[in-house]
């Protein structure tokens, strides 16, 4: 039970983890052009994207997938990119947002898993007591963010009167800049030069 409460709350903090603060981004992103009255959609975006990164934190924790994690960090910071071109230039993706998210949760699953396995080096490793714990973590983590997210969207229409498109500049426009400052830090040199 000690185990299953540790790699509990290392997946909680892992994602509220603010030097880590990449995934809270990619949330931001997703949300930025929602509201409170658009719940059930997020709810539909970020369970696709929850399930995705799920099934490639196992796979990769069980070395069923094995990818640089170089790789996987610049791919991180595309999704956010990606995400915050799609909502201040391609609204006609919007509708796709489901799919998307599902395919980048597979990316950051695979972020994740690095993690796990730092953290259960040395451990014999047990589903049960360490990926299952660990991505409870994760989603109770990310439930707080995005409940914090839509909070922020909620108080900056009601309190400053900003409609949705300006709220949507206001989060996408800084994300970008930060996504595209990953990609260049981030971009794998050792498999193209």
């Amino acid at each position: 039970m000690d185990q299953f409460i540790t790699f509990l709350q290392q997946g909680f903090f892992h994602i509220l983890d603010l030097e880590g603060y990449d995934h809270i981004l990619f949330l931001f992103a997703i949300c930025a052009i929602y509201d409170i009255k658009d719940r059930k959609k997020i709810f539909w975006i970020i369970t696709s994207f929850t399930i995705a990164h799920s099934i490639t934190l196992a796979l990769c924790a069980l070395n069923l997938i094995i990818i640089d994690g170089a790789i996987v960090e610049f791919l991180i910071a595309f999704t956010i990119f990606f995400t915050c071109i799609e909502n201040l230039f391609i609204p006609l993706l919007n509708n796709y947002r489901v799919l998307f998210s599902g395919f980048f949760g597979l990316i950051h699953g695979m972020g994740f898993s690095r993690l796990l396995k730092d953290l259960f080096m040395g451990m014999e490793f047990n589903a049960f007591t360490t990926l299952l714990p660990f991505n409870i973590g994760l989603e109770l983590g990310q439930i707080i963010i995005i409940t914090a997210i839509l909070l922020i969207i909620y108080m900056l229409a009601r309190f400053l009167k900003l409609k949705s498109q300006p709220i949507n500049y206001l989060i996408s426009v800084p994300v970008l800049i930060q996504a595209m400052i990953w990609m260049w830090q981030r971009f794998p040199t050792n498999y193209f030069f």
